[in-house]
């Protein structure tokens, strides 16, 4: 199902449910004030219950449906992210794809020490390879006193929450 009809079928779902609620809360008001009820809407204030059952279901299929429609979006744009860094991971350096694959384990961030202790890292390595990645758009750098936090960007830590 493309976009437009899930759209579409979102939109007809809502609709359908708030003019479902409409009617039952207009038919309980000229209840209530004691006017008669057009009997178009006879049915309403007969089966009252089964119409408020109807309006529980549809009410929690409708949420179902907008939540599966929202969910499916945010696992092709995650999708898309992770196909991204695999490709990305292609054109970096071994050093530089562990500091990228030390990041996902972490959540996206992590310090530049805890880099440093990388197996086969020194300081100096790290720090050179810190200055390529932020150089290329794939990390960047913020400074806390004398800790230096490297965030992956925005676009690549789709993969990681």
């Amino acid at each position: 199902m493309d976009s437009g009809q899930r759209i579409l079928l979102g939109t007809t779902m809502v609709s359908l449910f708030i003019l479902l609620v409409a009617a039952v809360v207009f038919v309980y008001a000229l209840y209530s004030e004691g006017e008669q009820v057009p009997a178009l809407l006879q049915p309403i204030m007969q089966y009252h219950i089964h119409f408020m059952l109807l309006m529980a279901l549809f009410g929690v299929f409708s949420g179902m449906m907008g939540y599966r429609m929202l969910n499916a979006n945010i696992e092709k744009q995650k999708t898309i992210v992770k196909n991204n860094l695999e490709l990305l991971m292609h054109f970096l350096a071994p050093e530089e794809q562990e500091v990228v694959e030390l990041l996902r384990k972490k959540e996206g961030r992590t310090t530049q020490s805890e880099i440093a202790r990388l197996p086969g890292m020194t300081r100096l390595k790290a720090h050179r390879i810190v200055k390529k990645l932020v150089a290329r758009g794939i990390i960047h750098v913020e400074r806390e006193g004398k800790i230096n936090l490297v965030r992956l960007v925005d676009e690549l830590r789709g993969t990681v929450e």
